[in-house]
């Protein structure tokens, strides 16, 4: 597999050839694409060339955004925001560009994509992402790229059964899956059973995983209700040494993608800990 990171969250640079140095500099092999709009077609061609010429993939164009937003402007917008950017994708021959499922949640906070709703639980909302995707997937007709989904607990898409669900009835190839194993750990009995989750994830989605992002979680540390929060790879449950195996069993070219970390200090401590269980497993990175 490939392993990379979002350099962008900690690296003062946009250029093509900063995000290429950092990456060489950590021997990652994938990262998400610089910053660049899909009207910048020169600037598309050399940034695909550059990642090209360095061996390093696009992993993700992302389209973080709310695409079943209950504003009615603003989910146009966000539509239209996703529809771009799977069109970018495509021009750079990136693995896939990652949104959500989406939210019913009425704020305008960036992670209200993502955030709680009893509406994303309803049948209503299975249908609403069911045809979201289609008419994106109509409108862009990707070649090259696929629009994936990401696993979120509180939405709708909140595991792989439902992921199959929806691949299933959306039933378009443009629709692939990346995968974030962290975010199905939602319940302790799957807290402390992430090899069989992470297994019965790459058992039901199969060659339709197309890329996966790396992170950890832990139990915050009131005992009486149920908490969890993201943690650097290593100092959560997760089971990486499973992880990484059924990664590199799909493809020793799919990118697993560090990400949500506070600093380059942190994204180092994660690198260095996948790069520790890969030698354990004999995966290459």
């Amino acid at each position: 597999m490939r392993l990379g990171a979002t350099v962008a969250d900690y690296l003062c640079a946009s250029d093509a050839e900063a995000h290429i140095e950092e990456c060489r500099k950590h021997g990652y092999r994938a990262a998400p694409c610089p910053e660049v709009s899909i009207e910048e077609g020169d600037r598309i061609r050399d940034i695909k060339q550059a990642f090209d010429d360095a061996d390093i993939v696009i992993a993700e164009v992302p389209a973080w955004v709310n695409p079943i937003d209950p504003d009615e402007h603003r989910r146009r917008a966000n539509l239209q925001t996703i529809a771009r950017q799977l069109a970018l994708a495509d021009e750079l021959n990136a693995v896939c560009c990652p949104t959500v499922a989406g939210s019913y949640n009425e704020s305008d906070d960036p992670d209200a994509h993502a955030g709680h709703h009893p509406g994303n639980f309803t049948p209503e909302a299975f249908d609403a992402v069911v045809e979201w995707v289609r008419a994106v997937l109509d409108q862009v007709k990707p070649k090259r790229t696929r629009l994936t989904l990401e696993i979120c607990p509180w939405t709708m898409l909140d595991g792989p059964r439902v992921y199959l669900q929806l691949i299933e009835a959306i039933d378009r190839p443009g629709l692939a899956v990346h995968l974030d194993p962290a975010n199905c750990v939602n319940d302790p009995r799957t807290y402390y059973g992430t090899t069989a989750m992470i297994n019965d994830c790459f058992d039901l989605l199969g060659a339709r995983i197309l890329s996966c992002h790396a992170k950890d979680v832990r139990y915050t540390l009131d005992a009486r209700t149920v908490g969890i929060e993201e943690v650097v790879p290593g100092r959560g449950v997760l089971d990486y040494r499973t992880f990484l195996r059924r990664i590199e069993q799909l493809s020793s070219e799919t990118p697993l993608i560090i990400e949500h970390l506070a600093g380059k200090h942190e994204f180092d401590e994660a690198a260095r800990y996948i790069k520790q269980v890969a030698r354990e497993v004999d995966v290459s990175l």
